[in-house]
């Protein structure tokens, strides 16, 4: 959005989903491959956390 132009609010980003929409068909099943996904997780099963970006000013 913002590069169309679009003021969009850090603070409102924050809430969104990181999920992508080109996973989910017309039916609204969502469609994950699932070896991919498992291959992300640390030996505990969790996800890693994403390293936070610096904030512009």
């Amino acid at each position: 959005m913002r590069a169309e132009g679009r003021a969009v609010d850090d603070e409102l980003l924050a809430h969104i989903s990181p999920a992508h929409s080109e996973n989910v068909n017309f039916f609204g099943t969502i469609n994950v491959e699932v070896d991919t996904e498992l291959a992300k997780l640390d030996p505990a099963g969790y996800r890693p956390l994403r390293a936070r970006r610096p904030q512009r000013a």
